[in-house]
């Protein structure tokens, strides 16, 4: 049983890195070099190259990515690099397949409509990638950084890092089109944020009633979602009983408080969001043998 989910790990890993990988170079080829798109990034420094060294993208992609591969492998370890290798490896090989197909021509007809769905695109591949605990192995090696050390949202500082790079390629071409620009790097920032936590939304429920045994066994055996007893003293009565702590998939949440009603319909019940859970039944599965 290990062996199968260790397997259907490394599977989603290679599977989520090549096609995250295939999304971004898809963007950056119909989208970005047909409407002169200044984006950030690795690949807006190998555009920002291009301008002076008449070389295939792809071929100054590879450069740029190794050496943030190597940055990476300083700072984040081997187990970070290996993941990074991969997308060092395969982007420019699929930007390569891409440069050679005729998808300048296909979407053209409105730049603003262009630069929301390269954004998107653009956000949605690092964003994959960076879920299943990878990089892109490009500029989202920096952020990595930074959220391992400070914290920093992935998002968050790959905005300033992809905003640099464009005043970057302002320098060199000009002010004309840096307002789209912005708006590719604010669209990659917001989804890359949304992809990172994607169904990943929980809803932490704290229940405070004097029918809490029967609550409990319901949460347990009914809805099958684990709890947690705590300790508690009432205010207004101080009478010393217990009360649930539970945190469940955001579409089990409306089940568990008609339950609970139900039971007890003067319930206490306190709800609160929470985007990333990390233990059994989350990260982990419930049966330890195959964790």
């Amino acid at each position: 049983m290990r062996n199968g989910s260790a397997m259907k790990q490394k599977l989603k890993f290679f599977l989520s890195v090549i096609l995250g990988n295939a999304m971004l170079a898809f963007a950056i080829c119909a989208f970005v070099v047909p409407n002169d798109i200044m984006l950030g990034g690795s690949n807006g420094i190998a555009l920002a190259v291009q301008h002076f060294i008449p070389v295939r993208l792809s071929v100054i992609s590879a450069v740029v990515n190794v050496s943030l591969f190597l940055l990476g492998l300083v700072f984040m370890g081997w187990k970070f690099a290996a993941a990074s290798l991969l997308s060092t490896i395969v982007y420019p090989m699929i930007l390569a397949v891409f440069e050679t197909l005729p998808l300048d021509t296909l979407f053209r007809e409105n730049i603003v409509v262009s630069a929301l769905f390269c954004g998107v695109l653009c956000g949605a591949g690092i964003g994959m990638v960076v879920r299943v605990g990878g990089s892109t192995g490009g500029m989202d090696i920096p952020p990595c950084i930074l959220n391992k050390y400070k914290g920093i949202p992935v998002g968050t500082s790959l905005m300033f890092f992809d905003t640099a790079v464009v005043l970057l390629q302002v320098a060199i071409k000009g002010t004309a089109g840096i307002l789209l620009s912005l708006l590719v790097i604010a669209v990659i920032s917001f989804t890359v944020n949304k992809v990172v936590v994607s169904g990943e939304k929980k809803i932490e429920i704290i229940i405070i009633s004097p029918e809490y045994q029967k609550i409990r066994r319901e949460i347990l055996g009914q809805i099958d979602c684990g709890v947690t007893m705590l300790d508690i003293e009432t205010g207004y009565e101080a009478k010393k009983q217990q009360a649930i702590l539970s945190v469940v998939y955001a579409s089990k949440y409306p089940e568990i408080r008609r339950m609970a009603l139900d039971i007890d319909k003067h319930a206490f019940i306190v709800a609160a969001d929470v985007t990333n859970v990390n233990g059994k039944g989350y990260t982990l599965s419930r049966n330890p043998e195959n964790n």
